[in-house]
């Protein structure tokens, strides 16, 4: 349920980035830099629970 939670979240985030990055540059660069770090988390345990189920 966690990793199905995550991944929406995964791809909200990614799609919102795409679509709203002049608006992240104009909120500066603390939102950019933790939207970032936060998909990073994200990927790396998501890739870390691919690793674990198909291993």
């Amino acid at each position: 349920m966690l990793l199905k939670i995550l991944l929406i979240a995964f791809v909200a985030l990614f799609i919102g980035r795409l679509l709203f990055a002049k608006k992240l540059k104009e909120m500066g660069k603390a939102a950019d830099r933790s939207i970032n770090l936060f998909l990073i988390a994200i990927a790396v345990y998501l890739a870390l629970q691919a690793l674990i189920f198909y291993v």
